[in-house]
């Protein structure tokens, strides 16, 4: 069975050699989360503006119901 001071050496050997690895996954990480809040963002500005848009429609409807009406002969 190692020694505690093997397993130290051991370990440190082994974090050493992931060190990189580890840094390019954590580097990684921070631009995915920071893609994701902007595509979140994004996406409520796309929502509001599509709720904007169908209240502007549905307005339009309102409007083109009343032309239709009073355009009816009677």
């Amino acid at each position: 069975m190692p020694s505690q001071e093997e397993r130290i050496e051991a370990l440190e050997r082994t974090t050493a050699e992931f060190r990189p690895v580890l840094q390019n996954v954590a580097y990684e990480l921070t631009m995915v989360k920071g893609l994701t809040i902007d595509q979140i963002g994004l996406t409520q500005n796309l929502n509001q503006d599509m709720k904007e848009v169908k209240e502007r429609l549905t307005k339009i409807e309102e409007q083109l119901e009343t032309i239709l009406t009073l355009l009816k002969p009677s």
